[in-house]
């Protein structure tokens, strides 16, 4: 029914804990295919030890373009849904089985996650639900922002079809972005689960200004497909990720404009999501004064 695609590199300890949330499924007809980028731990010792024949694991070189190895366990997997679960993630037990209600009748489903972190902020968040897509279209999801994490995501076979993760450099730390930018495009029947179903390790992201530039590279690559209003909502959405960028390394007198600038949005989302960020900026400044 499902296949589980698990990509990683010297990530051990955190694949033992990854793999123990897909066994412990209480759904039980599943692949798990592990691609290892020649990891130079104890990786493959982790995977042999639990002994199940449903494991499939094999090694390839992905050259630090982790689209090569989900694209290579892509062209193996067996199953009807396709199941996405980043190593350093895992799964709560309900995590197939609540998806199972749905495959009839959509084509994509996604949940939200809880972060693998202790609250030490303010308002900081410990979980997301992602937003629903009321658009199945590019221009709607970009205006709004990435969607969904693979870890929280589920395709069928045939919705996927020739579609593949991109193995361009230059969307690296976007490429799931823009693989289910191309499924969306697809005009998809979508399923938006408001439940956190996968414990999201923090360690992958990026938060620095690299990320916003990889943003603004995927947006290049679709912008051809937008109006010239829906291009000034893409162009916003940026700022709010620079906004973002900024408050989340402490840097509040740079995230304070660009936070500012987000509340010309017309879509309530950013605007709300502006009142938040320049709260939270003066909030943390006043700490530093007292």
């Amino acid at each position: 029914m499902f296949s589980i695609i698990v990509p990683t590199y010297n990530r051990a300890s955190l694949l033992e804990r990854c793999l123990k949330s897909v066994i412990s499924q209480t759904v039980t007809d599943w692949e798990a295919i592990v691609v290892d980028n020649y990891s130079e731990d104890n990786t493959e010792d982790v995977v042999n030890s639990f002994n199940d024949q449903r494991i499939v694991y094999i090694k390839n070189h992905n050259y630090g373009v982790i689209s090569v190895s989900r694209n290579k366990a892509l062209d193996m997997a067996k199953g009807e849904w396709i199941c996405f679960l980043d190593s350093d993630d895992s799964w709560y037990p309900n995590k197939l089985e609540e998806m199972l209600p749905y495959t009839k009748d959509y084509d994509l489903i996604y949940h939200g996650f809880k972060y693998n972190i202790p609250r030490t902020r303010l308002f900081q968040k410990r979980t997301s639900y992602f937003y629903p897509i009321r658009e199945s279209t590019v221009a709607y999801v970009l205006q709004r922002g990435d969607p969904v994490s693979p870890s929280c995501a589920c395709v069928s076979r045939k919705a996927l079809g020739n579609t593949r993760f991109s193995e361009d450099r230059s969307l690296i730390a976007v490429e799931d972005y823009d693989f289910f930018l191309q499924l969306i495009d697809k005009r998809l029947n979508i399923k938006h689960l408001k439940k956190v179903l996968t414990l999201y390790d923090v360690n992958g992201c990026t938060s620095d200004l690299k990320g916003a530039e990889r943003d603004e590279v995927l947006v290049k690559k679709w912008e051809k497909r937008l109006t010239d209003e829906e291009r000034k909502e893409v162009e916003l959405q940026l700022t709010r990720r620079k906004a973002d960028i900024f408050r989340f390394t402490g840097q509040y007198n740079d995230a304070i404009p660009y936070y500012k600038h987000l509340m010309q949005s017309n879509i309530r989302m950013k605007r709300m999501i502006a009142v938040r960020g320049l709260i939270l900026c003066f909030y943390h400044k006043l700490l530093k004064l007292i």
